[in-house]
């Protein structure tokens, strides 16, 4: 019989680099999306999943999405806008007590912790369902996931047959398990924050010509506090701000962008957000005002703003907010509209941010 769906086990995770993806249980309606991530898999991947590259994948993508939740569980890791599977992992019951476990791993994520995060996943899922040995059969060529499993913190036993490696290793979580778990956090954690305190190039979306604005006022601090690197003002309405050249959409920003920092009407914000997504923008600050803190309206388009981010791997600060200040020498970034950058005490949520020159 199968078990209720485990929305529970539904969250968005950090990854080494601190980039996030969804992770979910696979239903069976997710066939057709594990099949294009199957087919998407260079053939070193595919030979190493399924020990040969000419893998039926058809059959695969049933099997991976034949769950129950109790005896055969799958995860997927999503990314993106559209919910694309960048990873698949499993268990299923083989004997009492005892589950094979696979994982399958889009190469573009590989390296980056993600067959981590699934393994800890996959192993809390098992014990709840009364599974307490994990078996993998591995390639001996497949460093890569020999070393996940060694390097999980689980007791691992490896054992070598004809043309495979065997691995072995209970599911309960054992301390040193926990520990490499909470570090690996903390590193996806500092990771995730890089973008926001050490970017190497900033645009600011909204950027007004007009000083003595919110809008002109966060543009003119990044220059006037030297940030150390490019800064490009964005504004459908305007070719020049303050003298330097702008630009009709972040879209068109001829290099990447890692901070955006978003000083437009709070109704065009979300729409904002998805061009910062498309761009490639790891870090979100929305300055612009009009959101949870007016009612029920701004708390839905508040709502949606996060869904964009989300979904995107894109972190946010804000919205309405005064902005975000590095003084490291070596950055020097004052994304705020303080009239003065050496005077900052009392600082609160700011006005309505609702630049003149932005349609």
């Amino acid at each position: 019989m199968e078990s209720p769906y485990p929305a529970h086990r539904e969250a968005d995770v950090a990854l080494r680099d601190g980039s996030t993806v969804h992770v979910r249980p696979a239903r069976g309606d997710d066939r057709q999306a594990v099949l294009e991530f199957l087919r998407e898999l260079s053939p070193d991947s595919r030979m190493l999943r399924f020990f040969t590259a000419s893998a039926n994948l058809e059959w695969a993508a049933d099997r991976m999405t034949e769950v129950d939740h109790r005896d055969r569980v799958s995860l997927l890791a999503t990314a993106g806008a559209d919910g694309r599977v960048v990873a698949h992992a499993t268990y299923i019951k083989a004997a009492t007590e005892r589950a094979e476990v696979a994982f399958a791993i889009a190469d573009t994520l590989q390296g980056r912790g993600l067959g981590t995060i699934l393994l800890g996943q996959l192993a809390e899922m098992a014990e709840e369902n009364g599974i307490r040995v994990f078996e993998a059969q591995v390639l001996p060529n497949n460093r890569r996931m020999i070393d996940v499993f060694r390097e999980s913190g689980f007791p691992v036993s490896l054992r070598s047959e004809p043309g495979t490696v065997i691995v072995e290793f209970p599911t309960s979580l054992t301390a040193e398990a926990l520990e490499r778990f909470e570090r690996r956090e903390q590193t996806a954690a500092v990771a995730a924050v890089e973008h926001f305190f050490r970017p190497r190039s900033v645009a600011v979306i909204g950027a007004s010509r007009a000083r003595g604005g919110i809008a002109g006022e966060v543009f003119h601090n990044l220059f006037e506090f030297g940030f150390n690197g490019p800064v490009y003002p964005v504004n459908p309405q305007s070719g020049v701000v303050q003298s330097v050249l702008a630009y009709p959409s972040v879209l068109e920003v001829p290099g990447p962008v890692d901070l955006a920092v978003v000083v437009v009407p709070a109704p065009a914000v979300v729409d904002v957000a998805k061009e910062c997504a498309e761009k490639g923008v790891r870090a979100l600050v929305v300055i612009s005002s009009g959101f949870a803190e007016v009612g029920e309206e701004g708390r839905a388009l508040q709502h949606e703003l996060v869904a964009v981010c989300r979904s995107s791997g894109m972190r946010l600060i804000g919205p309405n907010c005064m902005g975000i200040v590095n003084t490291d020498p070596n950055v020097r970034l004052n994304a705020t509209f303080a009239p003065d950058a050496r005077s900052r005490a009392g600082w609160g949520s700011c006005p309505r941010a609702a630049p003149s020159d932005w349609p």
